[in-house]
């Protein structure tokens, strides 16, 4: 390539990243502006309703109705398309606490302040694995419109889905553990237990490498978080939480049954008999073996391959991974790409090419990302344990 080749493509770089988050933005602030309770024409947020209601809840000071299937349907009238149907919240009691200043705002205003904060959530996951991604020559707006081009975090940043969020707590891992700073970086894990089935997959693997002060950080957040929730809620509030959880379970396999991506959730859409989810976790199982090796054999060092096999481990092996969350591989992406950019350039822009296949879903009945996630797992585990790819260390 030519000086002015190379000047042109670096202006282009810099410019068009621009233009494009723009042109998103004004399409969002639309969006919002137009949006009218009364016209289902208008609905905005996708399933934002469910984090909007329960803030909103918490707002009034009806914790004890945190749960309630009468209370969330009456909070979510008008915001939905379904006519006396909700979309249940069935996560922990300070998820919705979080989510109380933004129930303040009207709710389209409140959808919209969410897109930016988990817009943010992804430039802040950039800015903190900027070390690793500074070899690929691309500047920070590039690499932010190269991740929303991969759709499932194009369809989760708008669409009331926080799996940018838990993209930037492992970015966070990763650079304060690689920094020196294992205490932080523990409670940044533990703040993934908003995800209770997310903040959990990781803790063997840190007792598996002896990573102690990791631990007892995540810990001590874990720790911290249950006080939070049983603040409002009483020393047992994991018992009726777990007990509405449980039961939302059903419900949402026959309803999101076709946008399931994990092993154990994928097969149990698919398969008609009652061994299709144990099957799905023997396999994830055996992925899962596997990244326990690497990071076995990597106790203090490949940071980032260790942390990006971790979130595929999440995606894979919990019990009904939704296609958004096959976002949590962009950390993946980023690792291969620090490993070796040249090489592995094409395999990246196929990945995000290939992810739009989801778009097949609704006429499948489930989802073409489930199996693109476990072959893409399969093959990173393989190519981690051969010592391939994933040894990236930060310029």
């Amino acid at each position: 390539m030519t000086d002015e080749a190379s000047d042109r493509l670096a202006w282009r770089l810099r410019i068009y990243p621009f233009v494009i988050l723009g042109t998103m933005a004004t399409a969002l602030l639309f969006a919002t502006v137009v949006f009218d309770e009364a016209d289902p024409e208008t609905r905005i947020g996708g399933d934002y309703p469910a984090f909007y209601s329960a803030g909103s809840i918490v707002v009034s000071g009806d914790w004890q109705d945190l749960y309630s299937h009468e209370r969330q349907q009456r909070e979510q009238a008008g915001l939905i398309d379904d006519e006396g149907g909700y979309l249940y919240f069935s996560y922990p009691p300070f998820v919705a606490g979080a989510y109380a200043p933004l129930a303040l705002l009207p709710y389209a205003w409140s959808s919209f302040a969410h897109t930016l904060l988990m817009a943010g959530a992804l430039g802040g996951a950039i800015w903190l694995l900027w070390p690793w991604l500074r070899r690929f020559g691309w500047p920070p707006t590039a690499v932010l419109v190269a991740m929303l081009a991969f759709y499932p975090l194009l369809r989760a940043v708008p669409g009331g889905q926080n799996t940018s969020l838990s993209l930037l707590l492992l970015a966070a891992a990763a650079r304060l553990e690689h920094e020196g700073r294992p205490v932080l970086a523990g409670v940044a894990l533990a703040a993934m237990l908003y995800k209770p089935q997310f903040g959990v997959v990781i803790v063997p693997l840190l007792v598996l490498c002896r990573r102690w002060r990791v631990l007892g950080g995540w810990s001590a957040g874990a720790a911290a978080l249950y006080l939070l929730s049983a603040l409002p809620l009483g020393w047992d509030w994991v018992g009726p939480w777990w007990d509405q959880a449980t039961s939302f379970r059903d419900a949402n396999a026959t309803i999101n049954g076709g946008n399931f991506v994990s092993l154990p959730g994928f097969l149990e859409n698919a398969s008609s008999v009652a061994a299709g989810p144990f099957a799905g976790y023997l396999l994830a199982g055996v992925l899962g073996l596997g990244v326990a090796v690497f990071w076995w054999r990597n106790p203090h060092g490949a940071t980032l391959g260790r942390y990006a096999l971790a979130a595929g481990a999440v995606v894979i092996a919990a019990p009904q991974t939704l296609y958004y969350d096959v976002g949590l591989l962009a950390l993946a992406m980023v690792a291969v790409m620090a490993a070796n950019a040249e090489r592995y350039r094409l395999v990246v822009l196929g990945v995000l090419v290939g992810s739009w296949i989801q778009l097949a879903a609704p006429q499948l009945g489930w989802s073409p990302l489930g199996p693109v996630a476990w072959l893409a797992m399969g093959w990173l585990v393989w190519q981690a344990l051969n010592g391939r790819v994933l040894e990236a260390t930060p310029v």
